[in-house]
């Protein structure tokens, strides 16, 4: 799937999932995509970084991605140079996952990264990912989480959303809904 087709896809599965009924996922963490196969949830899983991580699981056979994901007001991140990073774990990827953000001006994305270029595959044990954005200065929205295109299952725990310098690499290019000053739950409970 091409990333402007995920791009489109995620800002459109975040306003069907606002409408949807709870998930069950933590506060502030909602699931959405194009694919009807796949479960969102938070799972115990031993020799994991922490007790309880995310995870989706998508049945062999699916088509599109699916994500979870969390949206806040870029008001602390507006202007500055911004890294999401958590740590992922994948078993039998059948196409790609990766974590992404997303900065929002007004209803018009402003930069993005999904780690198409550098996507995760296959199956590996817990390391860490990573993406760097520049956030506009007109930032209104800032939109992460991890997704999941095709089957397989990808999990993910010990989220960082933080303001770093200029000396870090950026990795990813170029009447809104209310949305937390900060983002919550950024480890499963």
């Amino acid at each position: 799937m091409k990333t402007s087709a995920i791009v489109a896809a995620i800002g459109v599965g975040v306003l069907a999932t606002a409408l949807a009924k709870p998930t069950g996922l933590p506060a502030g963490w909602m699931q959405t995509g194009d694919a009807q196969t796949c479960e969102g949830q938070v799972v115990s899983v031993k020799s994991a970084p922490s007790a309880n991580v995310f995870s989706l699981d998508c049945k062999p056979g699916t088509a599109g991605f699916s994500t979870l994901m969390q949206q806040v007001a870029a008001t602390d991140y507006a202007g500055k140079r911004v890294r999401l990073s958590a740590q992922l774990r994948a078993d039998q990827l059948a196409a790609w996952g990766g974590l992404w953000m997303r900065a929002d001006s007004g209803q018009k994305p402003t930069a993005f990264d999904n780690m198409y270029d550098r996507p995760l595959r296959g199956s590996f044990g817990w390391q860490q990912a990573e993406v760097v954005l520049d956030i506009p200065a007109d930032a209104t929205a800032l939109s992460f989480g991890f997704l999941l295109n095709g089957a397989g299952q990808l999990q993910a725990t010990q989220f960082r959303l933080e303001v770093v310098s200029n000396a870090v690499a950026p990795t990813g290019g170029t009447g809104a809904p209310v949305l937390p000053r900060q983002p919550s739950h950024l480890t499963p409970p």
